[in-house]
């Protein structure tokens, strides 16, 4: 039977996003507000279609996987429904359907922001969660950490059908073990080096407040742990990246489950993109795809949305990579430190509601490039420019180096012109999407 309500509702929110074509916005909110408005059970669309639904949450690199997801499984069917743009509230999620409407779709695929994870699944059941990472970000929006975990696992309590992908390397995801769902766990198993206290960003148990042990340490609190008190510990994962071989614009990554294990290129560095890698193949390994398949697919895959984006401009690269919380910036930090090309740095900071109106993170993050001599300068822009140039005048950043310049579009203009090889672009959230459009246009009009 027809649901006159969900039709108008569909219809409505069509016809609002030929409005905002005219106005030249992409409309990836909108449309899906407007559809809630008119019916509030709107979603039900999506999980009456969609024969498999995946649902990715978490702090970092949620963009990223869902996209990689995508791609992979994008191999099998093109029968997919999901944000790719990253819109992954509510309103956004609703939008993915008005754009992309069919009577069924193979898989479900979205990331879910994990503020709004309650209020998706109470339309949407999905039959695999990948829970990557929980870090301080938006403090004015979700409030200490521990608030927003506990959210997401009385949310995941309710959903005892649903498979859960967990990165046990973080004692918070590590967590959701305890709960009554089938786990498959991911994790990390390399020779690293040896902990130092001092840079975990997490100490406690998250179970009874006791001490945590590590025995290794990634960054920020992953790492091999153990409670002294409770007992607590990172298991043995049951698909683990024992290796990585960083190369100049790649790196070869090791991953062992079961019995077998696969070395194969991955088009792009850094720690946090193998947690991506090995999340992904993961989830498509429970889906019942091939080691080859995989494989294959991972390494054509190419960023986009300014996730580790490249284009070229005037015999350079510029590389956008968002940056919205200190972990985060942090990571990307010691990329760029491993560069060894000569390069120039452009910081975009807002403080929109989006991005989050405290920036004091800014100090919590590690932005020291330990190759100074190869930086030759940092640009500063955005609403929050003058921060984040204070914040590289802490880093002993020479002055000379620094400038500042809230017009994002003046000082990338000013940036792409220096003698570098590689110009880095780190913008938060909201500055992310004008940023690497505006500099689309600038390549394609040279």
């Amino acid at each position: 039977m027809v649901n006159v309500r969900s039709m108008i509702a569909l219809y409505a929110g069509k016809f609002s996003k030929q409005v905002l074509k005219l106005i030249n916005s992409s409309g990836t909110a909108l449309p899906g507000k407007l559809a809630l408005r008119i019916d509030n059970n709107f979603l039900d669309n999506i999980e009456e279609k969609c024969d498999t639904v995946i649902m990715v949450t978490g702090t970092n690199g949620k963009t990223t996987t869902n996209n990689l997801l995508n791609h992979v499984i994008g191999t099998r069917t093109d029968k997919i429904l999901s944000n790719l743009k990253g819109a992954n509230m509510i309103q956004g999620i609703a939008t993915t359907y008005v754009n992309n409407t069919k009577d069924h779709y193979d898989y479900g695929i979205f990331e879910v922001d994990e503020g709004t994870l309650r209020s998706v699944t109470r339309y949407v059941k999905p039959d695999y969660i990948l829970v990557s990472n929980f870090f301080r970000d938006q403090l004015d929006r979700f409030g200490e950490i521990d608030n927003l975990v506990e959210d997401v696992y009385t949310t995941i309590e309710k959903l005892p059908e649903s498979t859960l992908i967990l990165n046990v390397d973080d004692p918070l995801v590590n967590k959701f073990t305890q709960l009554p769902n089938k786990i498959i766990k991911f994790g990390l198993d390399l020779d690293l080096d040896e902990v130092q206290n001092s840079s975990l960003s997490m100490k406690n148990c998250p179970l009874c407040e006791g001490k945590l042990q590590y025995s290794s340490h990634v960054y920020g609190h992953f790492g091999n742990y153990e409670c002294d008190k409770c007992g607590f510990k990172r298991p043995n994962p049951d698909f683990v990246v024992s290796n990585l071989e960083e190369k100049a614009s790649s790196q070869m990554i090791t991953i062992d489950y079961g019995d077998e294990e696969l070395v194969f290129e991955y088009p792009y560095t850094g720690i946090y993109n193998a947690y991506n890698v090995l999340g992904v193949f993961t989830v498509c390994k429970q889906l019942g795809l091939s080691d080859d398949e995989i494989v294959s697919a991972m390494g054509d895959f190419s960023f986009h949305l300014g996730r580790m984006e490249e284009m070229e401009y005037k015999g350079k690269i510029i590389k956008v990579i968002l940056t919205k919380n200190p972990i985060g910036l942090t990571q990307v930090i010691n990329m760029i430190s491993n560069d060894e090309r000569s390069k120039t740095v452009v910081h975009i900071l807002n403080d929109n509601p989006a991005d989050g109106e405290d920036i004091s993170w800014i100090w919590d993050a590690y932005t020291i490039c330990e190759r100074e001599e190869t930086v030759l300068h940092y640009y500063c822009s955005g609403i929050r420019a003058e921060d984040i140039a204070l914040k590289k005048k802490y880093d002993n950043v020479p002055l000379d180096k620094i400038k500042i310049n809230d017009n994002f579009k003046e000082i990338i203009d000013t940036a792409i012109e220096d003698d570098v090889e590689i110009v880095y672009v780190l913008p938060t959230y909201t500055a992310v999407f004008e940023t690497r459009d505006y500099i689309e246009n600038v390549v394609k009009s040279n």
